[in-house]
């Protein structure tokens, strides 16, 4: 599976793509994800899944936050 995302973010940083990983639960994913050229993540690690109600002030809480920790 490394191998896989390691080839995905590869093909769409070359195309200039961002990548988003799914399902990041742990600092150790998204650690991992990053060094293999992921850009982005969603998943519990930065929220649970909120009601749509919800999403301006989710975003405006986690903006400027980085991706890399």
């Amino acid at each position: 599976m490394v191998a896989i995302v390691r080839a995905v973010a590869s093909l769409a940083n070359s195309l200039g793509l961002r990548t988003v990983a799914e399902g990041v639960e742990f600092g150790s994913q998204l650690d991992a994800l990053i060094g293999k050229g992921c850009t982005q993540g969603q998943g519990h690690l930065f929220s649970p899944a909120v009601p749509a109600a919800e999403v301006p002030q989710l975003i405006q809480r986690l903006q400027g936050r980085r991706l890399a920790a």
